[in-house]
């Protein structure tokens, strides 16, 4: 299925990147010191609720096609902006 990541459209909304996995919509927002807040998006991009890391974690692992997928994943989610 492929991902894409973007960091413009994620700042845009507060976060740190948008991440569109499948027909799902993610966004995930950085802190330099804290710990990382996980949320969903609805089919426009909107937010609709923050997720726990485990909920995140479980999608992205059901929906990459392959396990390099969530390695690379997560590689480009840490390189976001951090808040």
């Amino acid at each position: 299925m492929g991902y894409e990541i973007d960091y413009v459209e994620g700042e845009l909304v507060g976060c740190s990147s948008k991440i569109i996995i499948a027909d799902r919509i993610f966004y995930v927002k950085l802190f330099s010191s804290g710990v990382s807040k996980f949320f969903s998006g609805d089919q426009q991009g909107v937010i609709q609720k923050e997720i726990s890391k485990a909920e995140f974690e479980l999608w992205i692992n059901i929906l990459a096609d392959k396990e390099t997928d969530v390695e690379e994943i997560h590689i480009k989610l840490d390189s976001g902006k951090k808040y």
